[in-house]
């Protein structure tokens, strides 16, 4: 019978590494983007009932045929 030895590395291969971090805080950032867009800007994240494309703004600053 013999015996394993079973030990992490000390060369920095175990654990988080930079890559990870990053991707954590940009996980993290995105989220806060989404719940600020959704649910902290005010409207909801919805459109508004009565939005006014461009033509039809044009076409109401036209006088009125009589």
């Amino acid at each position: 019978m013999s015996q394993t030895n079973v030990t992490v590395p000390g060369d920095g291969s175990s654990g988080m590494g930079a890559g990870m971090i990053v991707g954590l805080v940009l996980a993290i950032v995105i989220l806060g983007f989404i719940v600020w867009y959704f649910l902290l800007n005010g409207n909801g994240g919805g459109t508004p009932s009565q939005s006014t494309g461009p033509l039809q703004s044009i076409l109401q600053s036209l006088p009125a045929s009589s």
